[in-house]
């Protein structure tokens, strides 16, 4: 059994999302502002009824929970006069066609027959009257001391967590670490320990406690009191409990002393081993790539993959590692509150991104908006032309420049349904109806469009060989644009060459593209740059 689909409204940065989930392993990319979180929230939030370490209720719900465009959007309306119904928060969580028959109903923000369950934070209906007689200026916050939080089934009747046939784990290993020893040694002692062994070391640590007053340092601190009947003993009081003095130690040195790297693994491996994770169904993992080593995050994907195998596991990563050993089928693509899960991609797609190594996996996911460009040279060529223009590199807006060569196409598969702006140089050459193609295949994407050079059909083409090939000078290729734009002259002051034509700098430039462009991109001097280069920035900018 397990989770098939999420629904939220107004929670937090999320207005109106939904996502499906796979069985298994869940890896949900995106960047910084995706709201990857707020989904590990939602989903403990509706199986545990916990938000932040505390249960929620009435009492500890506050404004910030709820989606501020609603809520600045409600507010709008009260001081315009109105009266609206305040905003309310559902989440619906929904489970596999095996769940009990309990779970099923309508009772969903998809009106769907189906099994699952949901929290609504919402205006209790015994308080809609009394909430219709406050004054405008009763309302300048959400008159949160009217709500109810309600955990219940679709089939509308109240489910009581502990009988739930999902149980789910959170781990976030980005948590304080100065604490981190003290919440993994509670966690084993009340996860992994019985009735029987607690009992044990409960009396063990007594034991040690009557000692200290047999001891002669017993005596000899109780003299500094002053005084005949005080002494200095053992605190009894429940805050120093047996348990509170308990501490990891990694080769004798105390847990928040060791790598934070070290602290992650172990955490991990305390709450993937858990007598409680054992029994979960479901597993949530929040950026376990925190302070790892590429190595090091090695040794921890392969522990969850491991102890997680046959439970579902929902993790949200930056990583690109993360998304390749633990699989680019299960990925799924968060952005501008759009998900698409990467198995929906074309076979061939999937193929090849499962084939590049490292970061280049998600580039284009996690930049707001990226050119694609054929080669090295021609990156370091539109980085330059960029910073010319906006005094910065594209990186700093936001702005990947990614080398593709011909495989763009996958690079499209990728942008076309998260809307990404996405810009397409190339040498067109011979390939003049390349263009005609794509514009073919991509004019339902205002997100994305193709940038070359036109030919100059007044211009009589000028030949040179190289290496046996026959090169034109007025060639749409790099090279012999951005000489025909500046000439020999000014490019061999950037080069410290001494070519005496045109001609001569094309042949040097072609034997020497990614030298040259690295001469360029940290020159003091400014070229002109071809036009194409020149529209696709503005076209992302």
């Amino acid at each position: 059994m397990y989770i098939t689909r999420i629904c939220i409204k107004n929670f937090k940065g999320f207005e109106d999302f939904q996502l499906d989930l796979n069985p298994g392993m869940n890896i949900i990319v995106g960047d910084n502002e995706a709201k990857k979180t707020t989904i590990l929230e939602a989903i403990n939030l509706v199986l545990s009824g916990n938000i932040d370490g505390k249960y929620l209720t009435p009492e500890t719900l506050n404004d910030y929970l709820f989606n501020k465009k609603v809520v600045d959007d409600y507010k709008e309306e009260i001081e315009n006069g109105k009266t609206p119904i305040p905003p309310s928060i559902i989440i619906d969580l929904y489970f596999s066609d095996d769940a009990s028959s309990d779970y099923e109903g309508i009772e969903n923000v998809l009106s769907l027959k189906a099994k699952g369950i949901y929290c609504k934070i919402g205006l209790r209906q015994e308080y809609e009257e009394e909430y219709r007689k406050l004054k405008s200026e009763d309302l300048k916050s959400l008159p949160l001391e009217l709500y109810s939080v309600e955990l219940k089934s679709f089939s509308g009747n109240d489910h009581a967590r502990t009988l739930l046939p999902i149980k789910n784990s959170f781990i976030d290993t980005s948590s304080n670490f100065q604490n981190a020893s003290d919440q993994t040694v509670s966690r084993i002692i009340k996860n992994d320990l019985d009735t029987q062994e607690r009992i044990k070391v409960s009396q063990f640590y007594r034991t040690i406690k009557d000692s200290y007053k047999t001891h002669p340092i017993y005596t000899e601190l109780s003299k500094h009191t002053d005084h005949k009947d005080a002494t200095i003993s053992i605190d009894p009081s429940s805050k120093n409990s047996w348990d509170s003095h308990l501490s990891i130690y990694v080769k004798d040195i105390p847990f928040p002393y060791i790598g934070k790297g070290l602290q992650t693994i172990i955490k991990t491996n305390v709450s993937l081993s858990s007598n409680k994770t054992k029994s979960s169904n479901i597993v949530l993992i929040e950026e376990p790539e925190n302070h790892l080593s590429h190595t090091t995050l090695n040794e921890l994907i392969d522990l969850i993959g491991k102890k997680s195998a046959d439970k579902q596991v929902i993790i949200t990563s930056h990583s690109s590692f993360i998304a390749n050993k633990l699989g680019l089928e299960n990925l799924i693509l968060l952005n501008n509150n759009k998900s698409l899960p990467f198995r929906d991609l074309k076979t061939e797609t999937i193929k090849f991104f499962k084939k590049l190594p490292g970061y280049d996996t998600l580039r284009l996911l996690l930049c707001k908006k990226a050119l694609l460009v054929e080669g090295d040279a021609d990156e370091l060529i539109v980085q330059r032309a960029y910073l010319d223009i906006n005094e910065k590199l594209p990186i700093s807006n936001g702005i990947d420049v990614i080398s593709v060569n011909n495989t763009y196409e996958r690079f499209f598969q990728l942008a076309k349904p998260l809307e990404k702006k996405v810009a397409l140089l190339i040498d067109v050459d011979s390939k003049i109806d390349l263009r005609n193609e794509l514009n073919e295949e991509l004019k339902a994407f205002n997100n994305i469009d193709v940038f070359f050079e036109e030919n100059d059909p007044k211009v009589e083409y000028n030949y040179i060989t190289i290496n046996g090939e026959k090169i034109i000078l007025n060639k749409n290729t790099l090279e012999p644009l951005i000489v025909k734009y500046n000439g020999y002259e000014v490019l061999n002051k950037i080069f410290n060459t001494t070519h005496s034509n045109d001609l001569e700098m094309v042949k040097y430039m072609t034997n020497h593209k990614t030298e040259c462009a690295l001469a360029i991109f940290e020159s003091e001097t400014n070229i002109i740059y071809p036009k194409y280069i020149l529209d696709a920035i503005k076209f992302v900018s």
